[in-house]
């Protein structure tokens, strides 16, 4: 009888701490999904590609879906930039699901205005492009309607 008690206890404990975030998340849908982008990334016209990744082809990947988009122009010179998209990872090969992230810093101030991050997903067959799309996928997507 206690057994049964307690387990009852337990599962409307439990269903009653579910209930307030599933609100929560139907409450985000829309135009509050996302928390707002730095202007600066939403003006950006130009970017400067850093690859500390080591990989040049995932570097060539990312250059590869900024082209795509067709939002940024990659350009060669830093200090004429609008953003500095540096691309890394942690963990690397030798690590069973490595991290990639996105890191968009202003040129001027050195400052960091957003990061993205995405791993291998427990795929090794992971292409450097898929990895590459869902980094800029991230941006991509909070900055839809914004022009």
């Amino acid at each position: 009888m206690k057994v049964a008690a307690a387990t009852l206890f337990i599962c409307t404990l439990a269903i009653s701490l579910c209930v307030p975030v599933r609100g929560a998340k139907q409450a985000t849908k829309g135009s509050d999904k996302y928390a707002p982008l730095p202007d600066q990334i939403i003006k950006a016209k130009t970017v400067f590609l850093m690859n500390e990744t080591g990989k040049a082809k995932f570097g060539d990947a990312v250059y590869k879906q900024i082209k795509t988009w067709n939002r940024w122009q990659v350009i060669t010179d830093k200090t004429q930039a609008d953003l500095v998209l540096v691309v890394t990872d942690k963990g690397g090969m030798k690590s069973l699901n490595p991290s990639f992230y996105l890191n968009v810093i202003d040129p001027k101030t050195g400052n960091e205005l957003w990061t993205c991050r995405t791993t291998m997903q427990g795929k090794l067959w992971r292409s450097w492009d898929s990895v590459a799309e869902t980094l800029l996928g991230d941006i991509r997507e909070r900055m839809r309607g914004n022009t």
